[in-house]
């Protein structure tokens, strides 16, 4: 008997001529392949709005096969719409919300998020699990003890999608844990290189910063990749220090 492939993207932050790429790249089947997109569908990209449209349209195309998680820009974004006067929507322009808002923005000016797009966000869940690996935006949450828990019993823990725990890098073990949030490049791995080490698979290349978006096939732990035909001199050069805590 075939085993069904998983095929895992990492952050797109609204590049959505990246995703459509990498979907080609990996000869995704609707239907036959399950599909993970590891959250952050938004803000810094140009083109947010697109990126959530193609989610919804492959998630309808497959329901029971295609998953995306939230990442942190998504729990930003819902925040920020809900208090737009509030130090949440501050936090969220700071962190490439403004791109996301010029992508919903209508002919004359006006902003237009979709009821759609919204209630879609607000109902992703934090993680997701098949027989391969668990799957979460940022890691699995620390207890007391220094043992990492289960998402199934921390599901509404922001650390799920927020947390970036040098801890959890270096000590984890257990089912294979693959996780975005975190650019390959900067704590851990290359740049530009899914990383791989032990029980955790890290397939956040950095899209918006790098212009490479990546994704991984399970079980057989093959990577794809795409870039942009063109980096921009002076992203290349700031990749060290452009790099924000809530990226």
């Amino acid at each position: 008997m075939e085993i069904m492939r998983t095929l895992v993207v990492g952050d797109i932050h609204g590049k959505l001529e990246l995703f459509n790429r990498l979907l080609a790249e990996m000869s995704y089947q609707a239907g036959a392949d399950k599909l993970v997109l590891i959250g952050d569908l938004v803000d810094r990209g140009e083109a947010s709005r697109g990126v959530v449209a193609r989610a919804i349209e492959l998630k309808t195309e497959a329901p029971d096969h295609v998953t995306v998680l939230k990442g942190n820009h998504e729990a930003m974004m819902i925040a920020a719409l809900a208090r737009p006067e509030s130090e949440q929507a501050e936090l969220w322009f700071y962190n490439g919300g403004i791109e996301t808002l010029q992508s919903y923005m209508d002919a004359d000016g006006n902003l237009d998020v979709p009821v759609e797009h919204l209630a879609f966000m607000e109902a992703l869940p934090t993680w997701h699990e098949d027989d391969h690996a668990i799957y979460v935006h940022a890691g699995l949450p620390e207890g007391a003890g220094g043992q990492f828990t289960h998402p199934s019993e921390a599901a509404d823990n922001p650390e799920l999608y927020w947390a970036r725990n040098r801890h959890f890098f270096a000590e984890y073990r257990g089912k294979t844990v693959v996780f975005g949030h975190t650019i390959t490049g900067m704590i851990f791995g290359e740049r530009q290189q899914v990383w791989q080490q032990g029980d955790l698979i890290g397939v956040d290349t950095g899209a918006y910063l790098t212009g490479m978006l990546s994704a991984i096939e399970l079980p057989a732990r093959k990577v794809f990749s795409v870039s942009e035909e063109t980096e921009v001199e002076d992203e290349r050069r700031a990749f060290g220090t452009r790099f924000k805590l809530w990226s």
